[in-house]
């Protein structure tokens, strides 16, 4: 007689156990959806209002969510129920954005409130330790005393980053920091989990916590500018792929025998929708000020030639878009960088050539906007990578 299939794959859950998953789960209700009243939440999860307010309760009593004030509902009979939301204390995140010569840091809460800033640059030609030291020193003037406050600390770097060891695989832009000395450094020196990944990536679990990309659950995020980086929410989680090497749509081809593009490939995405081929472009049809040209200032041109340049500077993002619609179903694209700099006239030309793009059946579904998060999207995917490590909520 053959044995009985073995169906309880791991381990039994122990009523602590469930007791987390549980608060875990309102935890991440908050995340993708905002504040929420314990009716909203009892009618999400399908049970009552007491086992919500058992749930509840505990948060409360942990300072990590509060009571908040109901908005006001204009023909509505009766006092409406009092939302839910994280408190303005918790959730406390460190949160780095490294660039090319500069770092950015800043302390976070759990509403994605940015509490303090603080900056510090570094040279092109830095040393791994000087930059370590930059991202230390500025950590240090956001970070409350005692450090055991904050959840942990989150960084972002433009390169390959392996989230799993926080070890950086690659950057272009700062090849220095290549390994886990970034992370075991600042672990060491204030005593936090740290947890890294690539910029884009942050980006867009910036944008799905506390951006346009909320109750989205498969989206782009699209920085672009000198690059071109691409986060991707599918199924309401970012894609890494193995050791954090997927999402280099900007290395994908699109044109055949193209131009030599920085990563050794020819005819990349990035040769044709970035500042270099623009202001290359406007160069050889000799327009003045070619050489610090940008969507901004091209969008805000009246002459016919500015305008057949804008539009093909949108076309030419529009051709990604299009690949990425077709291949990962995205219906919203969140523009960051230069583009979204264009304002509405070229965030309208991205849309169009986009949708002139795509198959008729998705087209009306497909739809361009700007960032609300601005610069700071990165230090709030940051403060997202904490939050979810923290709480174990699906990112």
């Amino acid at each position: 007689m053959p044995k009985p299939k073995n169906v309880l794959d791991g381990h039994l859950l122990t009523p602590s156990d469930i007791g987390d998953v549980n608060r875990s789960r309102v935890i991440q209700a908050f995340c993708d959806y905002g504040p929420l009243s314990r009716a909203d939440l009892a009618k999400m999860a399908g049970v009552t209002r007491a086992t919500i307010g058992n749930i509840v309760l505990g948060l409360l009593e942990a300072g990590l969510i509060e009571e908040v004030e109901a908005p006001e509902r204009s023909g509505r009979v009766g006092k409406p129920a009092r939302p839910l939301w994280f408190g303005p204390g918790a959730g406390l995140s460190g949160a780095v954005s490294i660039e090319s010569d500069r770092v950015q840091a800043a302390l976070v809460n759990a509403r994605g409130d940015v509490i303090d800033e603080a900056e510090g640059t570094f040279p092109k030609d830095a040393t791994q330790d000087a930059v370590v030291h930059v991202v230390a020193t500025a950590l240090r003037a956001v970070m409350p005393r005692p450090a055991k406050d904050v959840l942990g600390i989150g960084i972002t770097i433009p390169g390959v980053v392996d989230t799993a060891t926080g070890s950086v695989m690659g950057s272009g832009q700062l090849p220095m920091l290549r390994g886990t000395k970034l992370s075991d450094e600042i672990t060491e020196r204030f005593e936090r989990r740290v947890l890294i990944d690539n910029d884009s990536r942050a980006q867009a679990l910036g944008e799905k916590w506390f951006g346009k990309g909320r109750q989205v659950q498969t989206f782009a995020s699209v920085q672009t500018g000198h690059g071109i980086g691409v986060g991707l929410v599918i199924g309401g989680v970012v894609l890494r792929g193995p050791h954090g090497e997927a999402g280099e749509a900007g290395h994908t081809q699109v044109v055949q025998d193209g131009a030599l593009c920085r990563c050794g490939l020819h005819g990349c995405w990035e040769t044709i929708a970035t500042l270099d081929w623009l202001r290359a472009e406007a160069s050889r049809m000799g327009m003045k000020g070619s050489k610090t040209l940008d969507a901004k200032v091209l969008a805000a041109q009246t002459d016919d030639a500015s305008r057949d340049l804008l539009r093909r500077y949108a076309g030419n993002i529009a051709i990604g878009f299009a690949n990425l619609a077709h291949v990962l179903r995205p219906s919203l694209f969140i523009l960051h960088g230069d583009a979204a700099r264009g304002g509405e006239t070229f965030r309208r030309l991205i849309e169009d050539e986009t949708r002139s793009r795509v198959l008729p059946h998705i087209r009306k579904s497909v739809e361009v906007v700007t960032s609300d998060l601005d610069v700071r999207a990165g230090l709030l995917g940051a403060a997202g990578l904490v939050l979810s490590e923290t709480f174990h909520l699906s990112i």
